[in-house]
């Protein structure tokens, strides 16, 4: 096999990953808006079961203070921003766009998840594998195989905004 040969297929497999990426946050995003999580008082109620013995039983007592003086009492505003940041993160990393971006909010939102989750009832090992997936993302620059990346590289590649894609 030569190696024009094996870097497409690492570059399909990326793109696949981004893709697959994508998905995930945009299923996530439709489920937490069904179940009521992007309002304050859904994010609120979410973020006291992670961390209630009776519930997810996270036990990083620094995070919780965190989400307790910074998140809490903004959790209306904070929602919203939430809400929007999500679905925007899940069409951009579908779609391939800025994905070197989105793979930096991406990682930032896995390892939020990571805290809020570490010690409590679930498996926190799935948010390393979504980190390791977003980090592969934002280096290989995974936008531009199969995404608008590809036609922006194309048409601006000496543009010094292509870091984003």
């Amino acid at each position: 096999m030569n190696d024009d040969k094996i870097t497409q297929q690492r570059a399909t497999a990326v793109a696949l990953l981004r893709i697959t990426l994508g998905i995930v946050i945009l299923a996530t995003w439709y489920g937490n808006l069904n179940k009521g999580l992007y309002t304050a008082d859904g994010l609120t109620g979410f973020l006291n079961w992670l961390f209630d013995p009776n519930g997810n039983g996270s036990s990083l007592g620094f995070y919780k203070a965190f989400l307790d003086t910074a998140v809490i009492p903004v959790a209306g505003p904070f929602s919203a921003f939430q809400l929007v940041t999500e679905l925007l993160l899940g069409i951009a990393l579908t779609v391939g766009l800025f994905t070197r971006l989105a793979g930096l909010v991406a990682m930032f939102f896995f390892t939020n998840l990571f805290f809020s989750y570490f010690g409590g009832n679930e498996w926190i090992w799935l948010y390393v594998l979504l980190f390791m997936t977003a980090f592969t993302v934002t280096l290989s620059a995974a936008g531009r195989q199969w995404g608008v990346d590809q036609w922006l590289q194309q048409k601006y590649r000496e543009s010094k905004l292509s870091i984003l894609w």
